[in-house]
This record gives C-alpha cells, structure tokens and sequence, in this order.
C-alpha cells in the first residue's frame, strides 16, 4: 500500500494546527472549531467553519531538484452573516489564520508556509455568510520511486 502523498499530509497537518485556533489560545476566535478537509453545504445556523482546499501542485522554475514541487492551498473560513460583527469577525479570523500558518513549519514533509494572498466574500454564491479565502503556498520534494 503506498504512502499519504505528500500534499494531503501537508492539509492533515494543517488542519491539527487550525485547530488550535482558540479565544483560550490566545486567538482572537474560535474558528478551529470546525475544521475540514472535505467540502460540505452551509447552514447558516452553524459556527465559523473553516475549509482546506488544495489548489495547484506545479514544477518551480528555480526548482533545485527535478522531484521539488511548490504547492498551493486555500484555507476558506465562512462566518455566518447572522451575527451582528459578521464584518470584524472574518477578518479576525484572517488575521489567527495567518498568525498560526504564515512561516509554520510542518517539517520533515516540506518548507515553511508562505502566505500568498487573501480575498474576502460577501455572501458566496447566496449563501447566508461572510467568506475569507486566504492562499498559502509551500515546497516539498517527491518521495523516491519505490
């Protein structure tokens, strides 16, 4: 049986460090609550769930070795609208999203984390929320053939 591939190993391992994002953490929210690596519908009666997506994998153009990849991911956080401070609440959580994975070393499986981008969302495709796509992005090398 083969091994987690390397990206998906890097989502697990990001989705435990999501999780720590706790007010008794010293997070301005609690958005590590719910945290997943599948895609699943909305209610708008539910918390701040945040959602791993894997984006791009690709070959760098100043790769140093013909296995190193550069790896893409969105981490996506909805905050229902229904809230009053709907607005501070998201970009709160970009900001613990950020505090807790820009530079964060998942180490041996590739590179620190690098922030790359964030967008915020109004009501995404009607759903009742606020939503934050925040892009990080990381190297890694292949694991040798077997």
């Amino acid at each position: 049986m083969g091994e987690t591939p390397t990206p998906w190993a890097i989502l697990e391992v990001v989705q435990a460090r999501l999780r720590t994002l706790r007010k008794a953490g010293g997070y301005r929210t609690d958005a590590g609550r719910d945290v997943r690596l599948e895609p699943a519908p909305f209610d708008p009666g539910d918390a701040t769930r945040i959602t791993l997506y894997p984006l791009t994998m690709l070959y760098p153009e100043d790769a140093r070795s013909a296995r190193e990849r550069e790896f893409t991911f969105v981490v996506e956080a909805l905050v229902p609208v229904r809230i009053d401070n709907a607005q501070q609440r998201i970009v709160e959580t970009i900001a613990d999203i950020e505090d807790a994975l820009d530079g964060f070393a998942q180490a041996p499986l590739a590179l620190p984390l690098q922030f790359q981008e964030s967008m915020l969302l109004d009501r995404p495709d009607g759903v009742a929320a606020m939503a934050a796509q925040v892009l990080f992005g990381s190297r890694y090398r292949r694991s040798a053939l077997r």
